[in-house]
């Protein structure tokens, strides 16, 4: 028999998991604490990306066929814990200070946050039917997961914007007066949102679905299609991103504001900036000597300007260029974010670049300086407009 310490010990493993083995790593803080409060536990742990906060409560109950039992030993535990750390996060009106393990003591803003989950994930023995959400009147609304259904979420949405989008979109589903098919499991309603551009398909609204549009088996005909093959055959790219934010921006002095940048983008948007990358090298990489070309696209409000510099330019005007580029295009296209990347031959180098424009109008002489910058380096002459057509699934 499983003693309360080893049952605490498999949760605890799993937050650890989940804290340092996903993408979710970089902006996890595992049984974070109030530091400068009472130094209690404020939730198992807790995920802060930009705008969005993610609270989880770990539980590790294993069904033993008694779901009255599993019900107030999961559900009725977890959203009372959950509800706690709302409240304390959230709504007790005092400082709360909490610590990353990489970094300094830092004080929980709680008006940075617009998008605010709580989730309930069960890692003992799994069962396929379980409610999959809870609802206190007044207290809001919990995600209710198993480890299985979550660790397929995770792994099917693998951007911190992709699952905020599906967590956003599921409790819009699952709060609303309809009552879902009994058939429909967390991993059949996962591969008909994916499949359906990422919204919730109007039968899954009804307990009485169309013949041959039903949720019964829906994942297990998603992961032998062809489209889930193209998929993840084509996001193969988008990676790329992920490693070059883990290898190489993160190691930068200002790293991590840059890394929030380019992670606040889905798999499908890194993988059309990771090919414009590959696609410029591709392009200039031995084609002459002193060349320096630019394509700009824009995700989410933010800019992204992709730089490919020929290796024998010299690299102090490819860091002043780089430094003030992302400056120029914010002045030029209104973005208030712009990200630079700049690379050179089979990706020796790589250089970086971030601007956040400040509120309100540019001073008539700083324009006059940019506007000097732009007839120095001769850009915004003979712009091209570049059509690029690309889905995430095969049409």
């Amino acid at each position: 028999m499983e003693t309360h310490k080893e049952i605490g010990d498999e949760g605890e493993a799993y937050v650890m998991k989940l804290a340092y083995g996903t993408y979710l790593k970089y902006w996890c803080y595992p049984n974070p604490k109030d530091e400068n409060g009472d130094y209690k536990e404020i939730c198992d742990l807790l995920i802060l990306f930009r705008n969005t906060a993610i609270i989880i409560s770990v539980k590790n109950h294993h069904y033993d066929g008694d779901y009255d039992k599993y019900q107030k030993k999961v559900i009725e535990k977890s959203t009372k814990q959950l509800n706690g750390a709302y409240r304390k996060l959230f709504e007790n009106g005092k400082e709360v200070y909490i610590k990353h393990p990489d970094r300094e003591l830092e004080k929980f803003d709680p008006l940075r946050y617009q998008h605010i989950f709580r989730i309930t994930i069960n890692v003992g023995e799994q069962f396929e039917k379980y409610n999959l959400s809870d609802y206190v009147e007044g207290k809001g609304f919990i995600n209710i997961f198993d480890k299985d259904t979550f660790e397929v979420i995770i792994n099917e949405l693998d951007t911190i914007n992709d699952l905020t989008d599906y967590l956003i979109k599921r409790e819009r589903l699952l709060s609303s007066e309809i009552k879902l098919s009994d058939q429909c499991r967390e991993k059949d309603l996962l591969a008909l949102f994916v499949t359906n551009a990422r919204e919730f398909p109007e039968f899954v609204n009804s307990t009485e679905e169309p013949e041959n549009s039903t949720c019964v088996g829906a994942w297990e005909k998603y992961i032998l299609s062809e489209a889930y093959e193209y998929k993840k055959d084509n996001d193969g790219s988008s990676y790329f991103i992920d490693q070059m934010v883990a290898k190489e921006v993160l190691k930068l002095r200002d790293g991590e504001s840059l890394a929030r940048e380019l992670m606040n983008t889905s798999r499908f948007e890194r993988r059309q900036l990771a090919n414009n990358i590959f696609s410029l090298i591709k392009k200039y990489q031995n084609t002459s000597k002193d060349i320096l070309v630019r394509r700009y696209h824009v995700h989410n409000d933010i800019g992204h300007l992709v730089i490919y510099y020929s290796p024998d330019l010299p690299e102090k005007s490819v860091d002043e260029i780089v430094k003030l580029a992302a400056e120029i295009y914010a002045y030029k296209y209104g973005e208030k974010d712009v990200v630079v990347i700049a690379v050179t031959d089979k990706l020796k180098q790589y250089k970086f670049g971030l601007f956040k424009k400040h509120e309100g109008p540019i001073a008539p002489e700083a324009m006059e300086w940019l506007n000097a910058m732009i007839a120095k380096f001769g850009w915004f002459q003979n712009e091209q407009r570049i059509e690029q057509h690309d889905s995430e699934f095969p049409k």
